[in-house]
């Protein structure tokens, strides 16, 4: 064949529908399948499916399978849009499914390439709330993985390729320890529990929010003392059992003010944390989340329910935290989250730590840009929730010693497991 008749076939990749297996498509299998198909055909998205996998109460995963006319699927995560439990669920839930059938009308009969496309045309729906902000990237995280998978190759490479094979990970406790005392709280020894459980599993970071039992402020001097000294004495039992090899992250979920997260942060210096997380919500209240930084030694970081570029904007403008923490869920998705790691680089080389309390599907997306990005810091990982978690992907979610290890299959490497999904819904 001559060399520009085969460059041209080969410019077909990006509309024709190949029979892909779940390994890269070699240069003869790629021709092969140039020459057997019809030069006409042209794969767009035909159908649209949702999976709701029940976890526990502290909130479902949500996965969209879009489904193309070859057959080809491409997954993605939309989780954690509303609150999982309470009279606004069955509203919630309603409310999802409505955003994400709109968007589907938006892509339906195109082709999953034009990626920009569908930013270009859902975009203004996306920017109205959390719920519509969620539907949006999970419907765009499905187009990167039927991207990679059209075209035979990693999400990563779509990005431009890989800076490292493996991504570290921390574990994050809270959503494996759900029972409480008399008390109100989360036992100590569950989280200490939970915290070895995950170091014995080869995972060199553990998270925990021990400011979660807290009363919101305001609350009386006594109340407010009583739950800071459980949550300082929590933080330093759990530091003291897992030695001081292990990154330990606190999350503080907003429970405090500037003057309380300045003083309980000088409390616990000695426990040498890997960072501070959210003490106040950094979006509502960008100042005080600058002079927190400030004056304090540990590292600040948050920013987990902010969308878009513009939405990191002013806390990135200020210097006002120390690591971002863009969730792939909510931020916008793949391309936005890649803009918002950019724009860090680029405003003094502030890390990326994408918040991921998520299922597998998000994890394996989330991976794929940390694999991407220079600044990249950890990733963060739901520890314990099910026993079952590893096997709703296939390939199964792989970790080894802290890491979870990057395959090199096309799209995101990973389809859903149908017959453990059908189980648990």
């Amino acid at each position: 064949m001559e060399r520009r008749n085969f460059i041209k076939k080969l410019g077909l990749a990006s509309i024709l529908p190949f029979a892909i297996s779940t390994n890269v498509m070699s240069l003869s299998g790629l021709t092969e399948t140039i020459a057997s198909e019809d030069k006409h055909s042209k794969l767009t998205i035909s159908g649209i499916k949702v999976y709701v996998v029940k976890v526990n109460e502290r909130g479902n995963w949500y996965f969209i399978e879009l489904i193309t006319n070859k057959g080809l699927s491409g997954f993605g995560e939309a989780s954690h849009a509303f609150g999982n439990y309470g009279t606004h669920f069955d509203e919630g839930d309603k409310a999802l499914r409505a955003e994400i059938a709109a968007l589907y009308e938006l892509i339906k009969g195109e082709s999953p390439l034009n990626i920009a496309q569908f930013h270009q045309r859902a975009w203004s729906r996306a920017v109205l709330g959390k719920i519509q902000a969620t539907a949006f990237s999970g419907v765009e995280q499905a187009l990167w993985d039927l991207k990679g998978k059209a075209l035979g190759v990693p999400v990563y490479d779509l990005l431009g390729g890989k800076l490292r094979d493996k991504v570290k990970v921390y574990a994050n406790i809270n959503r494996a320890n759900n029972d409480k005392g008399d008390n109100g709280r989360r036992s100590v020894a569950n989280f200490q529990r939970n915290a070895e459980e995950a170091i014995r599993n080869g995972f060199k970071a553990v998270k925990l929010a021990p400011f979660d039992e807290m009363k919101p402020l305001p609350s009386n001097p006594q109340q407010i003392a009583a739950d800071i000294d459980y949550a300082v004495s929590t933080i330093e039992t759990i530091r003291q059992a897992i030695g001081t090899d292990i990154d330990l992250l606190i999350d503080v979920h907003s429970h405090l003010n500037r003057q309380l997260a300045i003083e309980t942060a000088k409390r616990i210096e000695s426990t040498k944390l890997y960072w501070f997380e959210e003490p106040v919500n950094p979006e509502a209240f960008q100042e005080d989340t600058k002079a927190i930084k400030e004056n304090i030694r540990q590292t600040l970081a948050g920013g987990e329910s902010i969308f878009g570029v513009k939405g990191f904007a002013p806390l990135l403008n200020k210097n006002a935290i120390g690591i971002i923490m863009p969730d792939v869920k909510h931020c916008g998705g793949v391309q936005e989250l890649k803009n918002i790691a950019t724009f860090a680089d680029a405003a003094g080389g502030i890390r990326v730590a994408p918040h991921n309390p998520s299922g597998p599907v998000s994890t394996a997306v989330s991976a794929h840009i940390c694999a991407n990005i220079p600044n990249f810091a950890i990733l963060e990982f739901a520890y314990g929730e099910v026993p079952w978690r590893a096997q709703v992907i296939a390939p199964e979610e792989r970790f080894v010693d802290g890491y979870i290890v990057l395959n090199d299959k096309p799209g995101f490497g990973a389809n859903l497991n149908k017959n453990i999904v059908n189980q648990h819904v």
